[in-house]
């Protein structure tokens, strides 16, 4: 019976998060409840479906608890570990160890989807309203725009996939649509830029396994793309992505220069996790920074070096390495569509993360955790799966 509430508040999660970070946290903390529950009173049937995503995560989890340990304000760092590398799991876990039937699985996947559409909805309607860049439900465009690196490579790859039925490709394709538009209109290039390569690299593959299709997207696209030069929000927005006089390309230069400097002083264990901010604010600073207060590199990889050095970078690289290079492994030998969605859409949002701290954001990282449970239950469910109940 917790079981089945666990599916069920995970499934409101799903929905609703997209619409009220509130109501998703409380449905989330039911949802921890009643697992914490579940995996007490079945602690010795708990299967984990897949050690290896398991192992990277917790090598992950341990360099931060490292980082976390040494901090200069331990109570600080230990905050920052369970909030953003334990509590942001939960979706994960939850899905994971206690959902066994990929029927399950789908219908938390579809709920996300509709909560996404309705995101989109409202991002598309604050665009043609005339917001330069749209947010949606939430104060800042960053939150959607990761959401669109983490559901738009999926969507492709669930539009190209051969098991899924004709009725629900017309679906696929009609959420693809809305969320590239709401992308548009999102104007953050980060994600522009991630999605463009993660959908490219996509189609290259397509192309040489389901020629027409791709063929005709392919055509689509250029045209769109053609359309869009038409449009000067949209050039101006794009041609500024070059610019390094622009005002947000300077400042980030300058930031990434202030967070190498803070790795090059503390190498191995960086400032301490959750330590950033003070010590930029306190030491690094550039002097040409006209954002004094931001709290983060925005850049993963840079603020992995910053506040926990070699230790927490290893751990951060072991962690997306598996869930890119060992999921894409995992399509390549088995052919797993599955598998295929965990990579891109780990992929789109690393990319992004390389102009902004994606990893930090506490809704896109939830969101992004709940897509790799339901997908990764998926993949070990798909050689069991008939055609029909595949589509």
């Amino acid at each position: 019976m917790t079981n089945k509430y666990c599916y069920i508040s995970m499934a409101a999660f799903a929905m609703l998060s997209f619409v009220s970070l509130a109501v998703g946290n409380a449905l989330l903390a039911i949802a921890t409840l009643c697992f914490l529950i579940y995996a007490f009173k079945n602690r010795a049937a708990m299967h984990v479906p897949d050690k290896t995503y398991y192992l990277a995560i917790g090598i992950f989890i341990g360099t931060m608890l490292i980082s976390a340990s040494l901090s200069g304000d331990i109570k600080q760092g230990m905050k920052v570990w369970i909030n953003a590398w334990f509590w942001r799991l939960m979706p994960f876990f939850i899905i994971t160890l206690t959902i066994r039937e990929a029927k399950q699985a789908k219908r938390i996947l579809a709920c996300s989807l509709a909560g996404i559409a309705i995101g989109a909805f409202c991002v598309v309607h604050q665009g043609l309203g005339g917001d330069a860049r749209a947010a949606g439900f939430f104060g800042h465009p960053m939150t959607f725009a990761g959401y669109f690196c983490i559901y738009l490579p999926l969507l492709f790859v669930l539009l190209f996939e051969e098991s899924t039925a004709n009725r629900w490709r017309w679906y696929m394709g009609g959420l693809l649509i809305l969320l590239s538009a709401a992308l548009l209109f999102n104007a953050t290039r980060g994600a522009w830029l991630a999605v463009g390569c993660t959908i490219f690299l996509l189609l290259l593959y397509y192309l040489t396994q389901r020629k027409k299709l791709a063929a005709i997207i392919l055509c689509c696209l250029l045209a769109v793309g053609a359309g869009l030069t038409q449009y000067p929000p949209v050039v101006q927005r794009a041609q500024s992505i070059t610019d390094t006089k622009n005002q947000s390309n300077h400042e980030r230069l300058l930031i990434w220069h202030s967070a190498y400097e803070m790795f090059k002083d503390h190498p191995v264990t960086g400032v301490g996790l959750g330590q950033y901010k003070d010590n930029y604010q306190k030491k690094y600073i550039s002097p040409e920074a006209k954002e004094p207060l931001l709290a983060h590199a925005h850049n993963n990889f840079m603020q992995m070096l910053a506040e926990n050095g070699l230790i927490g970078f290893a751990g951060f690289m072991t962690l997306i390495s598996c869930f890119i290079g060992y999921s894409f492994k995992r399509f390549w030998q088995e052919g797993n569509p599955y598998a295929l969605m965990m990579c891109a859409s780990a992929l789109a949002l690393v990319l992004q993360g390389l102009t902004e701290y994606n990893f930090g954001n506490g809704a896109v990282m939830k969101s992004f955790w709940l897509v790799q449970g339901c997908l990764l239950v998926l993949s070990q469910n798909w050689k069991k799966e008939s055609p029909e109940q595949d589509a």
